[in-house]
């Protein structure tokens, strides 16, 4: 008698198919993590080469700087003019009005906006001033207007201002003067006005 036996079915799994599954997806994850890793490359080339530039640029502006200097106080370009006389001047806000130097803080309003009478140019004397319109005396310790040079008196306190090195050309009479406020040159109207301006008379005696 026979019988009808079961027998167990084993299923026949595709062996290629799996392994060609377990291949793809491993090239798939290996090809994210090249794009990744390209990416972040990309990334950090760019930062890097964002750093470099402004490094750079910072470099070039010190090179130029210790080239060509850094500029000074910009005050004594953007006020700088010659007066009517050619003389070293004040350059008002109108940029058409010029003042001599020595009427700067004297208390006296002389442009129209008054600019040369501001705490900005007056509120630290010589320093608040722009540069071309100051001397700074031989003594280092007082200063005059720069178009107070030459004007036969003696503004330093130690002659500096009036030196003959300075001012060649006296247009009165040279010679060592007695009195402080001149400086070895003295107006030739003071010349035979019976009061000594020179120590050796020659005021009174040959000028």
């Amino acid at each position: 008698m026979s019988s009808n036996k079961v027998h167990p079915v084993y299923q026949d799994y595709d062996t290629f198919s799996v392994s060609t599954d377990w291949d793809s997806r491993r090239s798939v994850a290996f090809q994210h993590e090249k794009d990744f890793n390209c990416c972040h490359t990309r990334r950090c080339l760019c930062i890097a080469g964002s750093v470099l530039l402004v490094l750079g640029t910072i470099a070039g502006a010190i090179t130029l700087g210790v080239i060509y200097g850094i500029p000074k106080n910009p005050n004594t370009y953007t006020r700088h003019c010659k007066t009517t006389m050619n003389a070293t001047g004040f350059l008002c806000d109108n940029r058409l009005t010029c003042v001599t130097a020595s009427v700067l803080c004297d208390g006296k309003v002389d442009c129209s906006n008054g600019e040369d009478e501001s705490t900005h140019y007056c509120g630290n004397l010589p320093n608040s001033l722009p540069e071309n319109l100051v001397f700074r005396c031989a003594n280092k310790r007082t200063w005059t207007y720069i178009d107070k040079l030459c004007d036969k008196r003696n503004d330093c306190g130690d002659c500096s201002d009036e030196s003959a090195l300075r001012c060649p050309l006296c247009p009165g009479w040279r010679c060592n003067t007695v009195f402080f406020a001149d400086c070895d040159c003295i107006p030739k109207t003071r010349c035979h006005d019976n009061i000594q301006d020179c120590t050796d008379w020659s005021d009174e005696l040959t000028c």
